[in-house]
C-alpha cells in the first residue's frame, strides 16, 4: 500500500510539474521531496534532492546442505558361495506364513510395491519347495514374487561376474507357456532380468525393463525362444531330449531340469539346462547374449541387486538346490556362506540388508 501512494503521489507531481512547463519531451524533470518513507526492503519511487536514496536489502542465507560419501561396496573373491538352499534341513510344512518364517523369504504384495498381489500357495515337502498357482484350475494364478535376498546383500555379488544355479519341476500348468524362474535385478515391480523356461519346451532370454521386455539373445543356434526345429536351429526341448518342439505338449512336465545362469558382467548372461532325468546328462547351453540383441544396452542398467522367486502365472510344480556363487565357474563344493558374509558384514552395518 505505502508503494502505491508513493507511486500516485510522484505522478502527481511530475503531472503538475510538466504541465507548468509546457510539457517538453525529453527533459528530465525533478520532483519534489515525497513525505512518504519506504518501508525497509521497498523499493521507492520518487528521488530524493537532498540525498541519495537509501534501500534496506534484507539478506538471505543458505544452509550449507553437507551430503555423505556413498558406502563403498567391497570387493569380493571368487568362487566363493553367496546364498544356498536345499531344503533339506526343513520338515514338511504347509501354509504361506510358516514357511517364508522358515526361509526367511518375503511374499510380495501391491502394499509391497509388487505388480500383483501374490495368489501362490507354497509349502515344503520332502526337501524341496512346493508351488502351487494353478491346482487344476482351482487358482487362477496371476505373476507372483516372493523376495529371497535383498539388494543390500547381493550388491557386492553383482559388481562382477556371478553365476545362479537351481532345480525345478513342473506339475501342472494352465497352458504351454507357463513357467516359475528365479530372477535377478529385481526392482521390486517392474524391472529384473528373467531367464525363464517354459513347461512345453521353449524359454526367454530377456530382461523387463520399466514393464517392457528386451531379449538378449537372437535367431540361430543359442535362441532360448525358438519353436521351429525343421530349420536347422533347435529349439531348447530339442537340445535336451532330441524329441521336436510340440505346443500341445508340456514336453518338461514332471522332469527335474537344473537351470545356471551365468551373468557375465561385460558379456550378458548365458543360459545353461540339464535334464536330470537322463543319467549321466551334461549342462546344454540354450541362450547366448548377442550384441544385436535389443536387450544389450539394459545389461547392468537396473540399479537393483535383489532375487526373487517368481510364479509366471499358472504353473504348480517344486523348486530345489537354489545357489548363487561369484564367478563363472563350477559350482563351489563347500556351500558355506561363511567367507562371503563376513566379506560384506562391515558394509551391511553401515547400509542395512532391507
Amino acid at each position: 500500500m505505502k508503494k502505491l501512494l508513493t507511486l500516485i503521489l510522484a505522478l502527481l507531481m511530475l503531472f503538475t510539474f510538466v504541465a507548468c512547463q509546457g510539457g517538453e519531451g525529453g527533459k528530465e524533470t525533478t520532483p519534489k521531496p515525497s513525505d512518504t518513507t519506504a518501508a525497509p526492503g521497498e523499493e521507492t519511487t520518487a528521488k530524493e534532492t537532498t540525498a541519495k536514496e537509501t534501500t534496506t536489502v534484507k539478506e538471505t542465507t543458505t544452509a550449507e546442505v553437507t551430503t555423505a560419501p556413498p558406502v563403498e561396496i567391497p570387493v569380493v573373491p571368487e568362487g566363493i558361495m553367496v546364498f544356498y538352499e536345499d531344503f533339506d534341513s526343513y520338515v514338511n510344512t504347509e501354509g504361506n506364513d510358516a514357511v517364508m518364517a522358515l526361509l526367511g523369504w518375503q511374499i510380495l504384495n501391491t502394499s509391497d510395491g509388487a505388480l500383483n498381489d501374490n495368489t501362490g500357495i507354497f509349502s515344503i515337502e520332502d526337501g524341496a519347495l512346493k508351488y502351487l498357482n494353478h491346482n487344476g484350475g482351482a487358482i487362477t494364478g496371476k505373476d507372483s514374487y516372493v523376495r529371497i535376498l535383498t539388494d543390500e546383500y547381493m550388491a557386492p555379488c553383482a559388481q562382477g561376474d556371478y553365476t545362479l544355479q537351481y532345480d525345478v519341476k513342473y506339475i501342472d500348468a494352465g497352458n504351454k507357456n507357463r513357467y516359475a524362474v528365479i530372477i535377478l535385478n529385481f526392482d521390486g515391480t517392474n524391472s529384473y532380468n528373467s531367464a525363464h523356461i517354459r513347461i512345453a519346451g521353449s524359454g526367454n532370454n530377456q530382461v523387463r525393463f520399466f514393464g517392457s521386455w528386451y531379449t538378449y539373445d537372437v535367431a540361430g543356434d543359442y535362441y532360448a525362444a525358438d519353436t521351429n526345429d525343421s530349420d536347422g536351429t533347435s529349439s531348447i526341448i530339442k537340445k535336451l531330449t532330441g524329441a521336436d518342439y510340440d505346443a500341445n505338449v508340456y514336453a518338461l512336465k514332471d522332469k527335474w531340469i537344473t537351470i545356471r545362469y551365468q551373468a557375465n558382467y561385460n558379456e550378458g548372461p548365458t543360459i545353461y539346462i540339464r535334464d536330470n532325468s537322463q543319467p549321466g546328462s551334461d549342462f546344454v547351453c540354450v541362450s547366448k547374449p548377442d550384441p544385436a540383441g535389443s536387450a544389450t544396452f539394459y545389461w547392468n542398467e537396473i540399479d537393483s541387486y535383489a532375487v526373487a522367486f517368481k510364479l509366471g502365472a499358472t504353473i504348480d510344480g517344486y523348486l530345489d538346490n537354489v545357489a548363487i556363487w561369484t564367478g563363472l565357474g563350477d559350482m563351489p563344493a563347500d556351500t558355506s556362506t561363511a567367507i562371503y558374509e563376513a566379506a560384506i558384514a562391515e558394509y551391511l552395518a553401515k547400509v542395512g540388508n532391507k
